[in-house]
C-alpha cells in the first residue's frame, strides 16, 4: 500500500512511518487524522481501499 501511494503521489509524501500493531493491524494517519485502518472482523481482515487512501492524500496535497 505504501509503495502504491509513493508511486502515484510520491512528490506529495514527505515520509511514512510504520509502527507494527497486534496481529498485523494498522492505521493510516495523515496530519494526525486516522483516514483508514486495517481491522479484524470475525473470520476476515478488512484492508483499507487504495482508492480511498489516494483520495485522502490528494485532498490534502492539492
Amino acid at each position: 500500500m505504501a509503495g502504491e501511494a509513493l508511486s502515484r503521489r510520491g512528490e506529495n509524501i514527505t515520509n511514512f512511518k510504520l509502527t507494527p500493531g497486534p496481529h498485523g493491524k494498522f492505521d493510516v494517519i495523515i496530519d494526525g487524522e486516522v483516514i483508514a485502518e486495517h481491522r479484524h472482523e470475525p473470520n476476515a481482515h478488512i484492508f483499507p481501499d487504495i482508492e480511498d487512501l489516494m483520495k485522502a492524500i490528494a485532498q490534502r496535497a492539492d
